[in-house]
């Protein structure tokens, strides 16, 4: 009778989508769809993931200390420790020069922060719209009262809301649009690739034509594996900030598909991260900058595999990158290659001025390729590999709120384990 009590206690829960006593005793939960999903009246789980994120940042943000300029570098570490100041002004540098390289007038900044890149890039700049769901970094924005910024207290699925529109048309004009959308350091607090596919869609079909969407420190699903080895073989040490098993992989493969499924024509340049140092940010994440009706087609490029360029095989691509566009592809990756890899640091001093760019190889994590910066078609035939922050968190906060529930409604009663199973064939 108790047992049939609980576990009807149990399937009653607005977040259960099914419960079944298993023959060991443990019950075998499966969240609701409405649970997971987002978007409507009540994001249950899902809310509460991006809640709990959104907490965490606020708490961060009012417990960092700033440098001499007033800037914070929260999320700038790696899954187990702050990066060394050297590295964290790479990646500033890095970063804005991303940002910077087309030039752009308009920003929306999705998970700005405190302003962060705000600071380093409103001189050049008409106009800023920064979004960020912690309040205290909100108002911060608001408080340095810059001319031509707006902040907004939301998450990334707000860039089409009301206040985010009003924001836009104060800064950019009635009918204005941004040339550039950011969304940095910000993708692998996001619960899944449903929601990435709405939020990227949604920057695609905001930015004028012309225009970018720049994705920053995506974590590579790709290289999951060799990552996770990498920090069991202690590569890192010390304690953390954030708890990596909840944070969101992304396939490189994965992005071109998505930004393709927009009514928009696309280029996509999937960039390597160029700073010198060697840490999670240089071995295991990457940058994208996807073309929003990028114009003219250009030709066929000419590929050059690494293992024909002869002599210094660095000097020689820089010669051939001189002459004018070409791919080059097969080159060892330092950072992930056994043996004879090349830093993209190094590659990219070789190409520099030549309108060429590091990128990364879709067909095999380990290798580098330079490529024209204005990125190439998305790849339609690709089968990426999917990760789901969400069902990680699901599989750890769902017993925790089940159990709790259960001991309000049987107290002093010994409760059984509770477990979350996948939907069949999910």
């Amino acid at each position: 009778m108790l047992d049939n009590a609980i576990c009807s206690a149990v399937r009653e829960h607005a977040w259960v989508g099914m419960v079944r006593r298993a023959p060991s005793g443990v019950l075998e939960v499966r969240p609701a769809n409405d649970a997971l999903a987002f978007g409507g009246a009540s994001w249950a789980l899902t809310g509460e993931y991006l809640s709990n994120w959104a907490d965490l940042y606020e708490w961060a943000f009012k417990s960092a200390e700033l440098d001499a300029a007033g800037s914070d570098f929260i999320g700038l570490t790696t899954a187990t420790t702050p990066l060394p100041d050297k590295d964290v002004r790479d990646w500033i540098e890095h970063t804005v020069a991303l940002v910077r390289e087309s030039k752009p007038r308009r920003v929306v900044d999705l998970g700005c922060g405190t302003g962060l890149l705000l600071r380093h890039l409103h001189d050049g700049i008409e106009s800023y719209v920064g979004i960020d769901p912690t309040k205290f970094a909100v108002d911060r924005i608001r408080e340095a009262r810059l001319p031509g910024v707006r902040a907004v207290l939301g998450g990334a699925h707000d860039l089409f809301s009301h206040k985010v529109k009003r924001a836009i048309a104060e800064t950019m004009g009635e009918g204005g649009r941004p040339d550039c959308v950011v969304l940095n350091n910000v993708v692998q607090c996001f619960p899944g690739t449903e929601y990435l596919a709405s939020v990227l869609r949604d920057a695609i079909e905001l930015v004028e034509s012309g225009g970018r969407v720049i994705l920053g420190d995506l974590r590579n699903l790709a290289l999951a594996e060799e990552y996770r080895r990498w920090l069991e073989a202690g590569a890192d040490s010390g304690p953390g900030l954030f708890r990596d098993e909840e944070e969101l992989f992304v396939d490189p493969n994965l992005i071109g598909l998505l930004a393709a499924s927009v009514d928009r024509p696309v280029k996509v340049s999937i960039r390597a991260k160029t700073m010198p140092g060697d840490n999670e940010f240089t071995r295991f994440r990457y940058d994208v900058v996807i073309h929003v009706d990028p114009g003219q087609e250009q030709p066929p490029l000419a590929e050059v595999s690494w293992r024909e360029l002869t002599g210094d095989r660095l000097a020689t691509l820089s010669e051939l990158a001189g002459e004018g566009p070409l791919a080059i592809t097969g080159i060892p990756n330092a950072r992930t290659a056994s043996a004879d890899g090349v830093s993209s640091g190094a590659l990219s001093a070789a190409i520099e001025g030549t309108g060429l760019v590091a990128t990364l190889s879709l067909d095999d994590p380990a290798l580098l390729e330079v490529r024209p910066a204005g990125g190439v078609e998305p790849r339609l035939d690709a089968e990426p590999l999917e990760d789901d922050s969400l069902e990680r968190f699901v599989a750890r906060r769902l017993p925790e709120l089940l159990r709790s529930h259960l001991a309000e409604n049987f107290p002093g009663v010994r409760l059984p384990e509770i477990v979350v199973r996948k939907a069949p064939g999910s």
